[in-house]
């Protein structure tokens, strides 16, 4: 089912505002699936209106461009679980969804970086570094607020969710979230930083890519604990001693 995407179309030398219907699923586009996707449309703008009103509410939209921010995106993304579980689109469509919010953000959408900050302008794109994405991911995947706050802040988040091996792979991201409950306080000072660097040691890029499919679930595990254990082992002897 294809998903409405608003984007800016060159007619006549001219850019002009224009729906584009993407999908992977849906060719050629019929009647029905143009209503459909309208529907799908509508069910986004009330969703992104609702979750703005919400924030606006709870006065988490003044912390925008501050610190503290991961508060907001933590609790925009609890609410972007709709993205996963609507009927109205197909699995493979589903990526296009992240990018068709920004369409309906209002002020929701981020405040784009400063020039030269290195980082992209755009995180609208049908890719995996999308910013809405990445919201939902850590509310869906860490459970435990505190935990998130006190291991990182918002750009730490954003740097781990960057890298291209957890972009490549979310087991990596589940098993970072399995350990939420058993890092003791003492080892969460750069905790998320530190967890980063010890898994591109890990798994170096070669190039542009980390390719870890090749790992069953058990490998995988096995070396990101060594890893975890060489990172912390200080809070390895602890635990072992009590």
């Amino acid at each position: 089912m294809p998903v409405i995407i608003r984007e800016e179309i060159v007619v006549g030398g001219k850019k002009v505002p224009a729906k584009i219907y993407r999908s992977e699923s849906q060719r050629p586009l019929t009647k029905s699936a143009r209503e459909q996707a309208q529907k799908l449309d509508e069910l986004i703008l009330h969703e992104m209106h609702d979750i703005e009103n919400d924030m606006q509410r709870r006065k988490l939209l003044e912390l925008k461009g501050r610190r503290g921010v991961l508060r907001l995106w933590y609790e925009v993304g609890k609410r972007l679980s709709f993205v996963q579980r609507t009927d109205l689109v197909p699995t493979e469509d589903r990526r296009y969804i992240w990018r068709a919010l920004y369409d309906h953000a209002g002020k929701l959408a981020p405040i784009p970086p400063h020039p030269g900050s290195g980082t992209p302008e755009n995180r609208r794109a049908d890719d995996l570094r999308n910013h809405f994405r990445y919201c939902y991911l850590i509310a869906e995947k860490f459970s435990d607020f505190d935990f998130v706050e006190s291991v990182g802040d918002w750009s730490s988040w954003i740097d781990l969710l960057d890298s291209p091996t957890i972009q490549n792979d979310e087991r990596i991201l589940e098993w970072i979230a399995s350990k939420q409950q058993s890092s003791s306080e003492d080892s969460r000072v750069d905790w998320l930083r530190k967890v980063i660097n010890g898994i591109r040691r890990e798994f170096p890029a070669s190039g542009s890519m980390t390719d870890t499919a090749i790992l069953n679930d058990k490998e995988l595990r096995q070396k990101l604990e060594s890893m975890y254990r060489r990172t912390f082992p200080k809070r390895q002897v602890n635990k072992g001693g009590r």
